[in-house]
């Protein structure tokens, strides 16, 4: 997986939050200061040992930065977050595309976060997130936004059917990577 990939990905991922409203905002925004400390680490001295994925696990495995609590924060502990908010994401683009025009977006995101990022939240953030959640508008008037208008829901769901089925591999590899170099419990 290569990381200046990844990161381009999430900018596109991002550009989809931000068309969802400003509920999703808290969500774009902690994406893009992560996005940036990946950025940092592929544009300093050692950017080299930062190019894909594996090279990325092993450097910092070997200079004893996979835990590094200082700035700028590991890039294997930043790319988990970012991984795992891309569970939440993939989930919550399946369910809505498999929805209908009335269902409650704020439902299916709300349960997507529970399946997926709430095991890694403390209570307050968590509570916060389904609160924010709840203020969501409808699948339709939800897709109607992300499509900016220019589709109907049919076109609009298999759009988002598509994404996730394109992000999956690059999930499944980075999953396998995270398994392969124990890293899933960094701190």
């Amino acid at each position: 997986i290569i990381v200046d990939e990844y990161v381009r990905g999430y900018d596109e991922l991002c550009i989809f939050f931000d068309s969802l409203g400003s509920v999703f905002g808290f969500i774009t925004s902690d994406v893009r200061d992560k996005i940036g400390i990946l950025q940092h680490h592929r544009g300093a001295e050692n950017g080299g040992e930062y190019t894909d994925v594996k090279a990325m696990f092993e450097f910092e495995i070997e200079n004893k930065l996979t835990d590094a609590k200082t700035q700028p924060l590991s890039g294997s502990r930043t790319l988990l977050r970012l991984h795992r908010a891309l569970a939440f994401t993939m989930l919550f683009m399946k369910r809505l595309s498999e929805s209908h025009e009335g269902d409650s977006s704020s439902a299916l995101a709300s349960e997507s976060y529970n399946k997926t990022l709430a095991a890694y939240h403390p209570w307050l953030i968590r509570k916060a997130a389904l609160l924010a959640m709840y203020t969501l508008a409808s699948v339709g008037d939800m897709i109607k936004k992300a499509s900016a208008e220019s589709a109907d829901q049919e076109s609009a769901q298999k759009l988002l059917c598509e994404a996730v089925e394109a992000i999956q591999p690059v999930y499944d590899t980075t999953e396998e990577l995270y398994t392969e170099y124990d890293l899933h419990g960094l701190p």
